[in-house]
């Protein structure tokens, strides 16, 4: 099964918790262009509730590809899924990590993968309550931003050679964008680099309006946060944005393969098991 670009329907989908009692809704678009400079694209998204995630595949044409669709063969095992614990998005990386290191290669440079990912989990809060909650994670150069109240937030932090030095002050972030090291990561899954394939992890609870952007580094190179943060913000429906995220980032340059996968969340009304025209379920934990 190869699962390079795998989408939901634009329709609305209504996630419920494993009681049943639960619901959160979420619309998707996504988007993804080989850029002007590349001849094949190495970039794929999963895309379907409650999974919305970036892969971007390293190591060559032919290696990179097949990264990026063995990996996602690995995390097709969330879609349609309910998650209540971090624990199931770490093993699903970590199978896709396996996956790739799996490939049989003679190249000097090995198969690999950068990723970044929002997952739609029913966790517990502090005061013991399930409510729905975004799982943002990375593993490399790959992005999760979140709007919120028209504020943008980049929630991910980059494993990559540039950002130890935005960190310690040596470059800007603008310069960090153009510098010629912009594209050496210091965390992947397989590629040679040594790694334990547990991304970084972040809880943060679902708000009805929250939109946030999964994209590869492709995007991220040719458009700035004000730039990403007028996209998001314009008002345009999820797939409209995400194309439009993408057509900007070839305009910007297109310097390499560019992905968009945006999410937002809807209300959802009460109770949970009230019908909501136009909207699908996601099949509930068993």
């Amino acid at each position: 099964m190869m699962t390079e670009h795998v989408r939901a329907d634009a329709e609305a989908l209504v996630i419920r918790g494993a009681d049943g009692v639960g619901a959160s809704g979420v619309v998707v678009g996504a988007a993804t262009d080989v850029g002007r400079l590349r001849t094949i694209n190495e970039d794929g998204y999963l895309a379907i509730a409650p999974a919305f995630v970036v892969v971007d595949g390293m190591g060559g044409h032919a290696a990179g590809r097949m990264a990026t669709q063995v990996a996602l063969d690995s995390l097709y095992s969330l879609a349609g899924t309910t998650v209540t614990d971090v624990e199931t998005v770490v093993r699903a990386v970590m199978a896709a990590q396996e996956a790739i290191v799996a490939i049989p290669s003679h190249a000097a440079y090995l198969p690999g993968a950068t990723i970044a990912g929002v997952v739609l989990a029913w966790m517990q809060d502090e005061h013991g309550a399930t409510r729905p909650t975004w799982v943002i994670f990375n593993i490399g150069d790959a992005r999760v931003y979140l709007l919120r109240d028209d504020m943008l937030s980049q929630v991910t932090r980059d494993h990559s050679r540039v950002q130890i030095l935005v960190e310690t002050g040596e470059i800007t972030p603008e310069q960090a964008r153009r510098d010629p090291r912009r594209n050496v990561v210091t965390r992947a899954l397989g590629g040679g680099i040594a790694d334990s394939a547990v991304p970084d992890l972040y809880s943060v609870p679902v708000a009805a309006g929250d939109r946030l952007l999964v994209c590869s580094d492709g995007l991220s190179d040719e458009l700035d946060d004000e730039a990403i943060a007028t996209v998001l913000a314009a008002g345009y429906t999820a797939q409209r944005t995400a194309e439009l995220l993408v057509a900007a980032s070839l305009e910007g340059g297109g310097h390499d393969n560019t992905t968009a996968v945006v999410v937002d969340s809807i209300e959802v009304p009460t109770p949970a098991h009230a019908a909501v025209p136009g909207v699908a379920a996601v099949q509930e934990a068993q």
